[in-house]
């Protein structure tokens, strides 16, 4: 779309700028991979404290992700709103990645195990979420145009894939024995676990100070918005009255649920159900699936320049339900990773309409109230994200808790495994399905979508004349 001028962003910056994608994806998807399957078969604690622990987690979310949208959007300093929240959110994320793996197992109490199980997912959650929420909102404050948030978009899913080789590959080529299937060697693995969160620690470290010292640059006309913010009350009831906004949020529940579903279940899945012996071919698995979706950022580029964000996050649901529903149901690992050709480009979609469309929602706001309220956007978001865990970790602890698999044994019967497919296929197929619903409805498109490009446009040169 013409805006009347080009905005060429210097490859450096988006390089530094992409660096954040490092740490943010080693963090959470080594908490997406490894929390469940550590929890459940090396601690050994039982699955309904495992469900319950979640659940109370999201309890948590409800009230912490809005918080901390809200007062980001309200921050005042020297350095804008999002840098500090960013900034002091890296070293207490770090120490968290490494307790995450260090729990009390040796005091033999399940309580205790709760308890700090409990602990651990609030404070990964507060910190996680400080850095993650403001590197979001800052992406769509320092890149408005779409041709500088497409250059960008396209260097930090690049560096996704580095992400990955940290949080699925390097933990499998760290651990053993992911999936406890040798109990005497327990004392091994736990160590083995806890130096995958070491190096998670000083990745993050790393790539959070190099984002922070060249990447980011708080536009001060936008970052002055924080003195137009509304009331805490307000803020809610205006997002949840966003009509496109509401859309939005059915298919990304529905995307995250089938994102997070297979890091969780899959090294008990393809150890139990595919019989894999190997833990390094359960990283390979995953990473293939990411990093096809990151090189078919091309192609959904090219259909959101022609047909908008709207229809390319339809087409890549629709690619997206088939392949995951035959990858449940492989016979080989063979088979398996041919599959994950096609379900990359499903997620490689899915991913970037989400992107394109919550950044499409916060210029319409912005564009109804005057004030760029990012934060408490992506606050709201990060809680369904949470919740998609949730809802996943109930219906795992259903199936689990009816197939006699309440507490882990290395050897499921063949009800288990069953569920197992079910859980990673069938049940991500159909929550994918129905978000196709809320993708259809989505209203921001077309002269919509022009228009609400055109006033963004005069209202940043209003601000920036204001500010001057």
């Amino acid at each position: 779309m013409n805006e009347g001028k080009s905005e060429k962003v210097p490859l450096g910056k988006r390089i530094a700028f992409a660096f954040g994608e490092v740490g943010d994806n080693t963090a959470l998807q080594t908490f997406s991979f490894l929390i469940f399957t550590f929890y459940f078969a090396i601690t050994e604690l039982p699955m309904l404290w495992i469900t319950v622990g979640f659940i109370l987690w999201c309890l948590w979310n409800g009230i912490n992700d809005p918080l901390i949208g809200y007062l980001s959007d309200r921050t005042k300093t020297r350095w804008g709103r999002r840098i500090p929240w960013m900034a002091g959110a890296t070293i207490p994320l770090a120490i968290v990645m490494i307790l995450l793996f260090t729990p009390p197992i040796a005091l033999n109490s399940d309580i205790i195990n709760f308890v700090y199980f409990f602990v651990i997912l609030i404070l990964f959650d507060t910190t996680y979420t400080a850095f993650n929420l403001n590197y979001n909102a800052v992406f769509s404050e320092m890149f408005v145009s779409m041709e500088a948030r497409s250059s960008t978009g396209k260097v930090r899913i690049s560096f996704v894939m580095v992400a990955l080789i940290f949080a699925f590959l390097l933990p499998t080529l760290i651990i053993d024995d992911i999936a406890n299937k040798n109990p005497d060697n327990i004392d091994i693995t736990i160590s083995q676990y806890q130096l995958t969160g070491i190096i998670a620690a000083v990745v993050i470290i790393v790539s959070y100070f190099i984002i922070l010292k060249w990447g980011v640059k708080e536009p001060k006309h936008i970052s002055k918005d924080a003195e137009t913010a509304m009331s805490f009350g307000k803020t809610l009831k205006t997002t949840f009255k966003n009509k496109s906004f509401l859309w939005f949020l059915i298919p990304a529940l529905g995307t995250w649920i089938a994102i997070n579903i297979l890091p969780t279940l899959a090294p008990l899945f393809m150890i139990h159900a595919l019989g894999v012996v190997d833990s390094e071919l359960i990283g390979y698995v995953l990473a293939l699936q990411f990093i096809v979706a990151a090189v078919s950022t091309p192609l959904w580029e090219k259909i959101r320049v022609k047909k908008g964000a709207r229809m390319a996050g339809l087409i890549g649901i629709v690619a997206w339900i088939i392949p995951i529903i035959i990858f449940a149901f492989s016979i080989s690992i063979e088979m398996v990773f041919i599959v994950q050709i096609f379900n990359g480009i499903g997620l490689g979609g899915g991913l970037y309409f989400y992107d394109q469309c919550i950044a499409e929602i916060i210029d319409e706001d912005e564009v109804m109230h005057g004030t760029r309220r990012s934060g408490i956007y992506y606050a709201v978001l990060n809680f369904f994200i949470r919740l998609s865990a949730i809802i996943n970790f109930v219906l795992i602890g259903i199936v689990f808790s009816t197939t006699d698999w309440q507490t882990y044994d290395p050897n499921p019967n063949v009800d288990t495994i069953l569920g197992l497919k079910i859980l990673i296929g069938v049940y991500p197929a159909i929550v994918l399905g129905l978000s196709l619903i809320g993708m259809y409805f989505y209203p921001i498109k077309g002269d919509i979508l022009k228009e609400n490009r055109r006033k963004l446009t005069e209202l940043h040169g209003e601000k920036q004349k204001g500010r001057e």
